[in-house]
């Protein structure tokens, strides 16, 4: 009985951590595709700027996404679903160099080869989630 009684009690405790509501949310949208292009276009002047843009959206996301997760370990509020129209646009507009904003395709390009081969830490910031338990 006594066993019983502390098992009981273990699962309560374990349950109602934050940890223990692991895969609560995803960062994959139900509409496959949109990621937010009418707002990139927005502030873009051609198909690289369009591209680059999107590249610091991928930081963007990526800080974002490590942010909310470790709001999740924390216990403190966090949303963990898609990020389409929920980004900062401005703050990704920010990110961007102002000299980028004006170039020619051609002028931009070798940024945008550039920002293709570095990291973009998104990969790392979902490996955080995971292993915290945010996702699944």
């Amino acid at each position: 009985m006594i066993r019983k009684f502390a098992a009981a009690a273990f699962v309560a405790v374990i349950v109602g951590t934050p940890t223990a509501h692991a895969f609560g949310g995803t960062w994959v949208c139900e509409k496959k595709g949109d990621m937010d292009k009418d707002e990139a276009w927005e502030i873009s002047s051609n198909i690289a700027m369009f591209r680059i843009v999107n590249e610091y959206r991928a930081r963007w996301d990526a800080v974002y996404v490590r942010r909310q997760c470790e709001a999740f370990v924390a216990g403190e509020p966090h949303q963990i679903s898609c990020l389409n129209d929920r980004r900062d646009w401005q703050a990704i507009k920010a990110m961007v160099p102002i000299e980028y904003f004006g170039m020619s395709n051609p002028e931009l390009a070798p940024h945008y080869q550039e920002l293709q081969m570095s990291d973009d830490g998104f990969k790392d910031a979902i490996g955080f989630c995971r292993s915290v338990g945010a996702i699944n």
